[in-house]
Order: C-alpha cells, then sequence, then structure tokens
C-alpha cells in the first residue's frame, strides 16, 4: 500500500468549522461524515509519493516540523488518526508562511540539488538508489503544490493535509 499526501484549501470559514467539530475532517479525508456542514470544498491536491520527497528537500530532515517548509508534516492535528496521523490544518498566517517560501524555490533548483542515493540512505519514502524518474516527480509536483498553495493563501485561506 502506498502512502499518499493530500493538501487541501480551505477557506476562514471553514477553519472555524473545522475547529469547531475536527471529526469534519477526518470526513473530509476519508470521504463521509457530515462534512456538508462546510460547504464546497475545493479539490484536493494528490502530492502522490512524492510529497516526502518534497518535505525533505524543503527541511533537510525527514521529520522536521517547525520551519515554514514543512507544511506537509506539521500543523494543528484534527480528527481521528487515519492510519499515518490525523488530518493537520494550517491556518491562514501559516498558508502565507508557505506559501513565501514556496514561491522563494524553483523547480529546477530543487530537481538540480537532489542527491538521490543520499535521499535513499537517509529513508526517504519511496526513493530507492537508481530511481532517476524521482527527478521527475519532483519537477511535477513541486509546481502543482507551490501553484495551489500560493492560490489559496491568495484567498486569505487555509490548508488541510494528510497521509493516506
Amino acid at each position: 500500500m502506498s502512502m499518499l499526501c493530500y493538501v487541501l484549501g480551505v477557506s476562514p470559514e471553514q477553519i472555524r468549522a473545522l475547529r469547531a467539530d475536527p471529526s469534519l475532517a477526518t470526513g473530509v479525508a476519508v470521504g463521509d461524515g457530515d462534512v456538508r456542514k462546510l460547504g464546497q470544498l475545493q479539490e484536493p491536491l494528490d502530492l502522490h509519493k512524492s510529497w516526502h520527497m518534497l518535505h525533505y528537500l524543503f527541511t533537510g530532515s525527514l521529520d522536521e516540523t517547525r520551519s515554514s517548509g514543512a507544511a506537509l508534516l506539521s500543523g494543528e492535528e484534527l480528527g481521528e488518526d487515519l492510519g499515518y496521523g490525523p488530518v493537520r490544518l494550517h491556518g491562514e498566517k501559516a498558508t502565507a508562511e508557505f506559501a513565501r517560501f514556496l514561491q522563494g524555490l524553483d523547480a529546477d533548483d530543487l530537481v538540480a540539488r537532489m542527491d538521490i542515493g543520499a535521499m535513499a540512505n537517509a529513508g526517504v519514502y519511496s526513493v530507492s538508489d537508481d530511481d532517476e524518474d524521482l527527478r521527475e516527480d519532483v519537477a511535477h509536483f513541486f509546481p502543482q503544490l507551490r501553484d495551489y498553495v500560493l492560490q489559496v493563501a491568495q484567498k486569505q485561506g487555509g490548508l488541510l493535509t494528510w497521509l493516506s
């Protein structure tokens, strides 16, 4: 089974509703529950298995959760454990910080500094020594993540992230 990461933009009103009823976050992630209370939801961004490589490239660590580049693994925990932890919420301010961080990065630079052997030795999820296709994954998924987060931040929204 693959460990995939999802990112979902949420409005300030949805942030308030999620904090008032954290079970809604679990419902969003697993596709059930009374998520109608949240109103219209955006389409989540599926980072597939590239999320851990991106996190590592953003932070230089497997488990960093304090820097502005660590949003894929950090945030306010909401709801039940989905097997890889609960859904995490980033409010408007944290989302804006993550957007600024991502805006300062370039996909070509990220790809150029990938040391796949070192990433495999560090234990980055889904990385093996001989998998050069990983560079294509980063080149593909980083711009999607950057653009998605920038769009959410421009609307002064927040983010939900979860692994499943």
